[in-house]
């Protein structure tokens, strides 16, 4: 195994399930995780895996050049316990690994991490069908920061700083700046052309920011081909690209009364909004805070911590929206084990929730307000059934926990 550097290391939420798996994780013997690039997938992997563990890294030039040789010579010095990095590189191994899991090794006996959901997806629902617990890593969530964001001004510079782990502490703009630079040309050179087979380079990375600076709004495909000067099939297919490399979520629509005039089209978020801040040419607090998509940026954040607060936990992360054509809104709609949760983003104090009393469904819960102005540990009763909270305190609320009681893994 690769040495672990731990002196800069942030705990992640997603070590208690790799290190303590719940019983779903343990009726599989292999567990893929999945995520974007530079999140830290390989790190908590190694962090969590003891010195047992045989490592295969497929970044690593040569090592991919032999797996891809010959994959039955390559595969014949594998062994449990085993991590295989960046499958999608070597994806021939996959049947290696179904030979392993056959031999019922035990669960998690190998660990495999991909960073492209499409071409790693593809190969495991064909080889290692039933045979496999599918997790997923992201950027660092709000929760794992230390200390936790707490005033309105924590929370944008939280944005601002993106969920990229490497740039947990860093402040300098120039240093922001040149990694998300890199980060960008390194996804639209490495993953977008050379996996994914996008050959429009200049007008892929004209359509991501513009993804980026519609964040938090309705799909609209013809709108996104003409302005990225591709037509609307291509930009569906952009889009997916997107989806499938775990830099954007498409949200759904709440459907669960087809009677009523719900508005149909998904609604794009980046999962981080730092990343879409820069794409969209923000690069100050101020600009993030109190600049055109402030509201937009502050929703996006929102959403990359439901979905974080679960899927580090192992849980799936349903989320939907309910809107209808005349306006009515409730920005997220999150299927718990105990009914769905509907959730307002409000970066000012909590108003206008009173026509949202109307269109609840039977199966709602009563409603969170994440207001930026409210503090860590408090509630405020906005109507009868919408509570404000703090942002600090979502996962809790969504996991059905209280922070002294969460680390059990509720």
């Amino acid at each position: 195994m690769p040495k672990h550097t731990a002196n800069a290391w942030v705990p992640r939420t997603i070590e208690a399930a790799l290190s303590a798996p719940p019983p779903a994780l343990q009726l599989f013997p292999v567990w893929l995780l999945l995520g974007p690039r530079q999140v830290g997938k390989t790190s908590v992997l190694v962090r969590c895996a003891g010195s047992d563990r045989q490592y295969v890294n497929l970044d690593d030039l040569a090592v991919r050049a032999r797996a891809n040789a010959d994959p039955a010579l390559f595969a014949r010095d594998l062994r449990p316990p085993l991590l295989i990095d960046e499958i999608q590189y070597a994806p021939a191994l996959l049947s290696a690994v179904k030979v392993l899991a056959d031999a019922k090794p035990g669960p998690g006996a190998v660990w495999i991490t991909g960073s492209q959901s499409f071409e790693v997806m593809r190969g495991v629902q064909e080889t290692l069908a039933g045979r496999v617990a599918l997790l997923e890593l992201q950027g660092l969530a709000d929760e794992e920061r230390q200390p936790r964001p707490a005033t309105p001004d924590d929370v944008f510079a939280s944005v601002l700083r993106s969920r990229f782990p490497a740039l947990h502490r860093v402040d300098d703009v120039d240093a922001r700046e040149l990694y998300l630079d890199g980060y960008v040309r390194t996804y639209l050179e490495r993953d977008v052309r050379e996996l994914l087979g996008v050959q429009k380079r200049r007008e892929f990375e004209r359509f991501v920011r513009l993804c980026a600076l519609r964040t938090g709004q309705l799909v609209n495909y013809d709108d996104l081909g003409r302005d990225a000067g591709v037509s609307a099939t291509t930009a569906k297919e952009w889009l997916a690209v997107l989806a499938d490399s775990f830099l954007v979520m498409l949200v759904p629509p709440w459907h669960a009364n087809a009677s009523k005039r719900l508005v149909k089209s998904h609604k794009l978020y980046f999962l981080d909004a730092g990343l879409a801040a820069w794409l969209s040419g923000w690069r100050t607090l101020d600009q993030v805070r109190y600049g055109p998509q402030a509201g937009a940026l502050l929703e996006t954040h929102v959403l990359a911590q439901i979905v974080a607060a679960l899927r580090h936990r192992a849980r799936e992360a349903r989320v939907h929206f309910w809107r209808d054509r005349d306006g009515r809104e409730v920005d997220f709609l999150v299927e718990t084990r105990s009914g769905t949760l509907p959730i307002e983003v409000k970066v000012g104090t909590p108003s206008g929730l009173a026509p949202l009393a109307r269109i609840r469904e039977p199966s709602w819960r009563d409603g969170l307000v994440v207001s930026l102005l409210q503090r860590p540990g408090e509630t405020a009763a906005c109507t009868a059934d919408w509570t404000a909270i703090s942002l600090a305190d979502l996962p809790y609320w969504l996991l059905g926990t209280t922070a002294s009681t969460e680390g059990n893994g509720a």
